[in-house]
């Protein structure tokens, strides 16, 4: 019976300490056993009942077959001190050593114990559907629901904890990779306004204009589509692939003024500014398409984004021989930060591992603002999550550079 109740003690133990992704991807292989595991992982709520019926019944039966023996065969001295050994053996090798056992041999004690758990669950199921009722009621006299939780929200903060847990202190390459990890899961909650370029630094083309002064545009132009318009810069009339717009005109070599560019333009993709980046990116793999306007509630024009920018959420900036050689924002020797006003607050979180604030505002010159609840002026500083902000430069209305000054133990870790 001691036994018995070590076994039923560590199945308890490895129910939970068993990595479910191992055995899901042990059931996908075949393993019956693991299928089992799985299945009473899923519903841990009768399995984990089961279990504890199966504790309570060896609990009872163990000091009472035990007493009922050592005072049959033993004179009432002797079998008070046996009592108490009985005990201490009881505790060590049904409960102590079974669960160290189930600890260091999740999997192992899973596969070997699943088969019986799987059938005992099956067994007493009526009795536990019964208990767990009377569980329940129980928790609704005290206005605790049970069965209302969020299993997706809770299922992703288990997941950010095992990723944070990863080791990577001096491992640039784990670092990077839980870095990307953790961006994958950020994807749900971040939207387009936050890796979108700005219709600021968007590049566009007038559809108006002569087709030499177009060709002269595009055969400089960086990149591989760009949003054209009419009469009015934000009034997008298409969005011109440059690559077709040159085959158009290798084809027409004696007459550019046969070819129409608004013709060669497909219709633009508008997309809300609140669109999250991971429906976006499946967007953009639905269509087959990586380039979309966004617009805010009321149809204007906000920027664009493409899929390299959402890629950029994940891996972080992506170079080619087109792009500027900078990164917006230069490290100095005291620790802090001299960077531009339009530089992403979550970039700068992860590049140096900080926390500044970056739910209000897409950049850092909007959080100063937002802050500041005014347009600051040069050498004004304010304080952010515990970083210290001084306006280094204003242009106009903008913040163009601004020096950050993190807390110490921030500064210390970049």
């Amino acid at each position: 019976m001691i036994f018995f109740a070590g076994f039923v003690a560590a199945s308890e133990t490895t129910l939970t300490a068993a990595s479910r992704a191992r055995l899901c991807s042990l059931a996908k292989r075949g393993n019956k056993r693991a299928k089992k595991v799985v299945a009473l992982q899923e519903n841990a709520s009768t399995s984990i009942s089961s279990i504890l019926i199966l504790n309570q019944l060896v609990a009872y039966l163990i000091p009472t077959v035990g007493t009922l023996f050592l005072f049959k065969y033993f004179a009432v001295g002797h079998a008070a001190v046996l009592q108490i050994v009985f005990g201490i053996l009881v505790l060590i090798y049904a409960e102590i050593f079974p669960k160290m056992l189930a600890v260091k041999f999740p999997i192992q004690f899973a596969l070997f114990a699943g088969p019986f758990l799987y059938r005992a669950t099956k067994i007493l199921k009526p009795l536990t559907q019964i208990l767990e009722k009377c569980a329940k009621f129980t928790l609704k006299l005290t206005g605790i629901e049970a069965d209302k939780r969020d299993s997706s929200e809770q299922a992703d903060e288990e997941l950010r904890d095992t990723i944070d847990m990863r080791p990577s202190e001096g491992d640039e390459d784990e670092a990077q990779k839980k870095s990307m990890l953790k961006s994958i899961l950020d994807l749900e909650e971040i939207t387009v306004d936050r890796a979108m370029t700005h219709r600021k630094n968007l590049r566009t083309i007038d559809a108006s204009l002569p087709l030499e002064k177009i060709v002269e545009e595009l055969t400089v132009c960086p990149f591989s589509r760009i949003p054209l318009w009419k009469d009015n810069p934000e009034n997008i009339i298409g969005v011109l692939n440059i690559k077709t717009f040159f085959r158009a005109l290798q084809l027409q070599k004696n007459g550019l003024d046969k070819i129409k560019i608004e013709k060669l333009a497909f219709a633009p993709w508008f997309v809300p500014n609140t669109t999250r980046l991971l429906e976006q990116l499946q967007d953009f793999r639905k269509k087959r398409e990586h380039f979309a306007l966004v617009v805010d509630e009321y149809g204007d024009l906000q920027g664009c984004v493409t899929l390299e920018d959402i890629l950029e959420e994940i891996v972080g900036e992506i170079s080619d021989e087109y792009d500027a050689e900078t990164s917006g924002f230069k490290l100095q020797a005291d620790g802090s930060v001299v960077a531009d006003g339009a530089i992403s607050a979550r970039d700068l979180n992860r590049e140096f591992d900080w926390n500044l604030p970056e739910e209000d505002a897409a950049t850092i010159a909007g959080c100063v603002m937002r802050e500041a609840r005014k347009i600051p002026d040069v050498g004004q500083t304010y304080v952010l999550g515990g970083f210290k902000i001084e306006i280094l430069k204003r242009q106009r209305n903008q913040i163009g550079l601004v020096k950050i000054t993190p807390p110490l133990k921030a500064a210390e870790n970049a």
